[in-house]
């Protein structure tokens, strides 16, 4: 059974059990932490923090997949309207550069790199700029030494656990509430009210008509419903997290259950690492897709996410790239926790099955225990997958068809 949205306020984090490399890992880090914890009070001590009055040249630190920079778009375009004259720079993962690029609030873009090497000529890099201002969206403390070694004299950010020992001031981050609302509510630190917390993502119109011209290609009627499926995403260059998907036999149901029963014109939405999912979900589907929808630009394939009458997806980029579009969308958790990251917005429906091992999903746990080298992979603990499976392909139909119909009554 699915359960609803007040069920799930106020329900703790199941943590996995520990491997020993992990707990060793984790007593290192509160190591680390509280010797970070005396390092830096005792600066506070004998040094005062100088009234930089209001910032001038702003970085905001979010190394993360699309989802993670979308999240901070809120806290650009707030930072913009109230300091409309400031320098603005982020510093994000090279995969999601493509949500920044053309983005008229930022100056400019850095990338975190790819070796340790790199690293050296980043933080150079960064200390030429003289930033006055660290924005550091991350709760592991290692982004914040970052802000410190690049000569950032005013870091805000968040307090996690002993992690946030390195910022000048910061807020309290609960796992279980909005991250975007989290982060939009950093703008108080400076005095500013928090805006109400919304992702900005603009494809531009060429890719819009790009967009309109490929479902006409494809043989579109605008007479029937449009539906978005995403089996794919939680993959990156440097992690992988299959637990935090569907059952692609489950997404190949939902698609014949929408064809056959509504009609519907189904897209499979497919981006870089999505193949093997999308294949298999097409192996669980006795009927035909309008198209499997890849290869494209990040601009095109967000207008037609947006096009859709509804998109399905998992907890994901594209989850939330759909939402920022207008599409209304009905989202798969399981590990995860619905409170968290869910779509922004009123129009959207969470499917969330809330069984007794769920959610164990907690990015900032996971950091802690994952050795720092290497790519980082979430898989189910018990190896059962229960709280996807829990979900049927039924219920998610339910879900579908509700959007449709408020979509035809608003017409």
């Amino acid at each position: 059974m699915v359960r609803g949205v007040m069920a799930w306020q106020d329900v703790p984090f199941k943590i996995p059990p520990r491997s020993f490399g992990g707990r060793a890992r984790v007593f290192f880090i509160n190591m680390l932490c509280s010797l970070g914890i005396a390092l830096f009070g005792l600066a506070r001590r004998f040094r005062k923090l100088a009234d930089l009055g209001a910032p001038r040249k702003i970085l905001i630190v979010r190394r993360g997949g699309l989802g993670d920079t979308l999240a901070a778009t809120a806290l650009v375009r707030a930072l913009r309207e109230n300091y409309p004259s400031a320098n603005l720079s982020v510093l994000i993962g090279r995969q999601a550069v493509a949500v920044l690029e053309g983005n008229a609030d930022v100056n400019r873009i850095f990338t975190a790199p790819s070796s340790k090497r790199e690293w050296f000529g980043l933080l150079r890099a960064l200390r030429r700029e003289q930033f006055d201002t660290a924005f550091i969206l991350h709760r592991y403390f290692v982004p914040s030494l970052l802000a410190v070694a690049a000569g950032i004299p005013r870091r805000l950010g968040f307090y996690w656990k002993r992690h946030g020992f390195a910022l000048t001031a910061g807020i309290p981050f609960d796992p279980r509430r909005s991250q975007v609302k989290q982060i939009v509510q950093l703008m108080t630190l400076l005095g500013k009210p928090a805006p109400e917390p919304k992702l900005h993502f603009d494809p531009g119109p060429a890719q819009r008509e790009r967009a309109s011209s490929l479902l006409r290609e494809w043989g579109y009627d605008p007479a029937r419903p449009l539906i978005g499926i995403h089996p794919g995403g939680c993959e990156t260059a440097g992690s992988s997290e299959p637990a935090r998907r569907w059952l692609p036999e489950r997404f190949g149901q939902l698609a014949d259950l929408l064809s056959t029963r509504e009609g519907a014109q189904v897209l499979l939405l497919q981006g870089p690492g999505d193949e093997p999912f999308v294949s298999a979900t097409l192996s669980n589907m006795t009927t035909q897709p309008l198209r499997v929808v890849s290869g494209l630009d990040l601009g095109t394939f967000s207008a037609l996410l947006g096009a859709c009458g509804v998109v399905i997806a998992n907890d994901s980029g594209p989850m939330h790239i759909a939402a920022a579009q207008g599409a209304p969308v009905v989202a798969i958790f399981g590990p995860s926790h619905p409170g968290y990251n869910p779509p922004l917005g009123d129009r959207h429906k969470v499917l969330w099955a809330g069984v007794s091992c769920s959610p164990c999903y907690n990015p900032d746990e996971l950091a802690e225990t994952i050795p720092l080298i290497g790519k980082k992979v979430f898989t189910c603990w018990l190896g059962t997958h229960e709280c996807m499976k829990a979900i049927t392909a039924e219920e998610v139909y339910v879900a579908v068809k509700e959007r449709l119909e408020a979509l035809k009554s608003s017409r």
